[in-house]
Order: C-alpha cells, then structure tokens, then sequence
C-alpha cells in the first residue's frame, strides 16, 4: 500500500520530507539575516549616540574653560592663587662725574709783584698762570688758594705783614680758568675788617657768580647768602650729581669767627651738616694748617684730618706750609675712606727754594647708576715758580719744566733735582718719568 493522500479539505496530507527541510531552511536563514541586520543597527546607534553625546561634552567643556573663575567671595573656599614673586626695586640714577683742580697757596713777594708792573704802571698778572691754564680748564671744579689779600686802594701792597697784592691778580686767576677762591687763611686778617670787606665788595661787583669760601663781609651782621654758597659751603652740581666744597683756617682769633672760618671740630661738623641739607653727596674740604717750611706733618694737621675722615669727608686738600707734604688715605668709624692731600705747598712763590716746588692736585669724584658714589681718582703733580733772567714769573708743570729753563732762570734749579726733592717728599709712589703721585 503506498501513502495516503488527501485531495479534498479536510482530507489528511501526507508528510513530504524535501518540503520539510527546504522550508526550514530558509526560515533560519530569514531568521538570521534578521538577526545580523539588528545588530548592524544597534551598533550604528551606538556609535552616533556615542559621538552626540562625546560633541556635547566637548562643546560644554569649552564653555566652562571659557567661564571666569569665580570671585573667592561667592565662593565658600577661595580658588588657589599663583605664588607671587616680588621684585626689589632697584633705583637708578644718572651716572655722573665731576672733577676738580686744585692749586696751593698764591704768595707774591716783592720781586712777583714787581713782575707784573706794566709800562702805563698797571698791573698784569696773567704770565703767571699762562703755562697751566689749559690743564686747569680741563676740570669743572677749579680752586685756588689766593693767601695773597687784595684789599684795593689805600693799602700798601708787600709779601709780609700785609700780604698784600693789586686787584688785578683776581682778573688773571680769574682768566686763568679758576671758578672757586679760598679765602680762609692766616694772613686774611692783615688789613682789618674794612681790608676784607673791601676786597669782597671788589670780588661781587666784578665776579659775582665766583664764590670766595671761608669769609664772610665783617660790615655785614648776617651773612649774606648768594651765588651758590652761604656759611662757608659751595655746592656744584652738575647732571643732578652734588659735591661742597668747604674753607678752614688755623689762628682765626675769637674777635674773627663771625666772618672767618675756624679750624675747629664744632665748626667741621656744622658745615658738613649745611652741605648734606644743601644735598651734597660728595665733600670736598680745604683746611689751611701745618708748619711753614715743614715738609713733616703735624700732630694737629693728623688729628683734623681725622676728625674730616670722622664726619665723611671724601676728600681733604691742605695748603699753607709753602712745601709739599706727603698723602694718605684715612678710615672713619664706618670704614669710610678719605683721600688727604697734606700740603700742595706754594703755587706761585719764590720766597725760599723750597717753595718754588708745589702741588696740583686733581680729583675725580663720581656717582654710579645705583647712587653710590667715589674717588674714582686723585693725583698730584708737582708744579714749579719759573723766574727768566728779566724777572718775569710763571708756573710750569714739572713735566713740562725743561732742562733749559732749569739752567737759565734766576737760581740753577734742574729738572732732576726737583724731581729728587718730590720723590724725597711723596714717597716710592711718586712716578718721576712721569712727574705724578698716582693716591688713587
């Protein structure tokens, strides 16, 4: 019998086994193709969320970078704040120098005077300075120790008590170059109050803008402040850059400290206290001391020089001995340095032949871009009082002092001899090719 087979509804159907297996076949074939491509889309959702959702983050993110951060007083902790590092300010100031000439004492004997007398019977003493101006003028500061009065008409003029000389010297120092007159000396007193006062009448209605230092007019009951200067303090300034000058002499006399400066420590300290108020930086003091004719230092001259050096006193240039002395730096308490020039002995002089040999001293002072300031150098040279055989009388200096000269002036006076003489003085420093005392 073979396998039923139902024709009509209803009517039994007999199982096929190739049907059977090819409709189970594509089912799961269905089924999986199905299956593959939803798991093709999750993943694509997947990836597209990811990315939405990664670009707003990025987006939000820029925008709280971009946000300022809060102010710490809405804020219940303050945001932490960078390590501040402070720099010290450092001043700066113009860097700046001055420099300053100095001569010793003017002393005209008989012979000095008469070299000046000219045919018409007036006077002029420029010959004596001709041979150094121009060294001169190479400083700002220019100084002169005019020892010689001038106290004008009516007063006898001679080398001794009075020490006097014509008016016409103060044109030639003044044409010489020499802007400061140092007036504090042993011998300003020769003539008297009306001698003095004179002189300095003469001096501001000639020269005002020249500051005579260490005098004041004894006709006059306060001291009259003018031209840069006023109780024995000069201050020169220049590019904001400071430095006084200062005047003081041994044997003023008690009826004479109102109009001349006393060598006394009260008076050291008060005037160096006048030139800081006046805004000094740098002091430069010149005390008229010593021995004549001693080329030893004194005892007095050691002690005054320290007691500047104790006040800060940056420099110290002596005169009166007529001979050179030697030089030394001093300390003060605070490890303060002063240069001291002793004596500078005579500049014009023929009085005896030590005399003829003196000193000029040039300094530098200077001030640095942080304000501080120094002697950044201080030399001497030794100058020599020339006479010719016809009685006129200059200055040289020793370097340009020739050994012609030395044969043919009044007194046999070489070249090599003087320069033996400032060696003996000024010690192993002294540079006899070069006829310089290199202090600093």
């Amino acid at each position: 019998m073979g396998d039923e087979i139902n024709n009509g509804p209803g009517s039994p159907r007999r199982a096929d086994s190739s049907y059977t297996r090819l409709s189970r076949t594509a089912g799961i074939s269905e089924y999986r193709r199905r299956r593959r491509a939803g798991r093709v889309f999750k993943w694509i959702s997947a990836i597209v969320l990811i990315a939405i959702i990664g670009g707003a983050g990025i987006l939000f993110g820029q925008r709280i970078l971009d946000m300022p951060l809060l102010n710490a007083n809405e804020h219940n902790e303050a945001p932490a704040k960078k390590a501040e590092v402070k720099e010290e300010a450092i001043p700066t100031v113009q860097p700046a120098q001055i420099s300053l000439a100095m001569v010793g004492d003017v002393v005209l004997n008989s012979s000095a005077l008469e070299s000046g007398i000219k045919n018409n019977g007036g006077y002029d003493f420029t010959p004596l300075f001709a041979n150094v101006s121009s060294e001169l003028k190479q400083s700002d500061i220019r100084v002169v120790e005019q020892e010689t009065n001038l106290p004008g008409d009516g007063f006898d003029y001679g080398s001794l008590d009075p020490l006097n000389a014509p008016q016409e010297l103060g044109r030639a120092e003044v044409d010489a170059g020499f802007n400061v007159v140092l007036r504090a000396t042993d011998h300003t007193m020769d003539n008297g109050t009306q001698g003095l006062h004179n002189e300095l009448n003469w001096w501001n209605a000639e020269y005002p803008k020249i500051p005579l230092l260490g005098v004041s007019d004894p006709e006059v009951e306060e001291t009259v402040v003018s031209n840069g200067y006023a109780n024995n303090v000069y201050v020169f300034e220049k590019d904001g850059f400071k430095v006084a000058v200062l005047n003081h002499t041994w044997d003023v006399g008690e009826e004479n400290v109102r109009f001349l400066s006393e060598l006394d420590e009260q008076k050291i300290s008060a005037d160096v206290k006048r030139a800081r108020d006046a805004g000094a930086q740098m002091i430069v003091a010149c005390p008229h001391w010593g021995q004549e004719y001693d080329t030893e230092v004194t005892e007095e001259q050691t002690r005054y020089a320290q007691v500047y050096a104790n006040n800060g006193v940056d420099v110290v240039i002596g005169t009166h001995p007529r001979v050179l002395q030697r030089t030394e730096i001093l300390s003060g308490p605070d490890g303060h340095k002063t240069v001291c020039f002793y004596s500078l002995g005579c500049f014009v002089s023929a009085l005896d032949r030590q005399s003829l040999v003196g000193g000029l001293a040039e300094v530098t002072l200077s001030r640095d871009d942080k304000g501080a300031c120094s002697v950044k150098s201080a030399v001497l040279k030794p100058v020599v009082t020339y006479r010719a055989n016809r009685g006129q009388y200059t200055v040289y200096l020793l370097s340009n002092y020739t050994e012609e000269q030395g044969q043919t002036g009044w007194d046999y006076f070489p070249p090599e001899e003087v320069s033996q003489m400032c060696a003996e003085v000024l010690g192993e420093g002294y540079n006899v090719e070069d006829a310089m005392l290199r202090v600093v």
